[in-house]
């Protein structure tokens, strides 16, 4: 495993005009490919969130049918260590992080991987590995 896949990244294929270039990065690299739980969450969650209809059954069918094919790293006692180490150096620097993308960020650093995501900048004050599939080839 090489790349810790954030949820804008991994949902780009369910767009109505899904970009190419995102849609060829997983595929090409679909077995270096994990993620976290929170982006499972994250995910699921807005799913939730849409109103019943054509769009969300969609959604839902994508989603349960690809669950189970999808890697997905352990949030474990060491990541959360990692995590707590990664507030604490965050706050020593005077900076912070929201709550999912620091859990994120100490995943990837838990388990030596690069964050692909659209949002680059959200990772910078973890110091983890970034790459965006949108513009990174």
């Amino acid at each position: 495993m090489k790349y810790l896949v954030d949820a804008n990244v991994l949902s780009e294929p369910t767009r109505p005009d899904p970009d190419t270039r995102v849609v060829e990065w997983l595929r090409r690299n679909e077995r270096d490919i994990v993620v976290d739980p929170v982006v499972i969450g994250e995910i699921r969650f807005g799913i939730h969130l849409l109103p019943d209809g054509k769009r969300r059954r969609k959604l839902e069918r994508w989603f349960e049918s690809g669950i189970d094919r999808i890697r997905c790293v352990a949030l474990d006692a060491q990541t959360g260590l990692r995590w707590a180490r990664l507030l604490a150096d965050l706050r020593a620097a005077g900076r912070s992080m929201p709550v999912k993308d620091s859990l994120i960020a100490a995943t990837a650093l838990r388990h030596d991987l690069t964050v692909a995501t659209r949002n680059t900048r959200d990772f910078e004050p973890s110091r983890v590995r970034t790459i965006d599939p949108f513009v990174d080839r």
